[in-house]
């Protein structure tokens, strides 16, 4: 079984948000909604989201930002952006993605998702990640992803 196989396996299997798998082994995961969780395994161990295959329950520009600097190999999601599509493909990402929409939407339904908002003018994984981490402490969801 590859390690994307097994997040995925893993990820559908429970009531995840996102798994990350490398060299067999569940890295980290996470189960709420939105991407405090995913910056926080960043914090807290880089090498092992390096080379990792990443299942995650909405991959929008954001999540594929964090992708990319983190050096995450390959990414699954059942629903997926056109931005997260277009940030993947230019880093050479293998992305699997059951439904692909143009943006992901807030949890009203009435406009895009604050992160995707966030990040659809930079193309800077770096900034990306700096802005996402200085957001998600600043709404107090996870003090310590800085």
């Amino acid at each position: 079984m590859t390690d994307l196989e097994r997040a995925i396996e893993t990820y559908h299997s429970g009531s995840y948000a996102f798994v990350l798998v490398k060299h067999g082994h569940i890295t980290a995961t996470g189960t709420r909604a939105g991407i405090g969780e995913l910056l926080q395994a960043l914090a807290e161990s880089p090498d092992a989201m390096r080379g990792a295959s990443l299942a995650d329950r909405v991959v929008g520009k954001a999540v594929a930002m964090v992708a990319v600097f983190a050096e995450i190999s390959e990414v699954y999601t059942p629903l997926g952006s056109e931005s997260a599509v277009n940030v993947l493909a230019k880093h050479k990402i293998p992305f699997q993605a059951q439904r692909i929409i143009p943006f992901i939407q807030n949890r009203r339904n009435d406009g895009p998702c604050p992160m995707e908002r966030l990040t659809l003018p930079i193309s800077d994984p770096e900034v990306a990640v700096a802005a996402l981490k200085a957001f998600v402490a600043q709404r107090g969801e996870l003090a310590h992803v800085m």
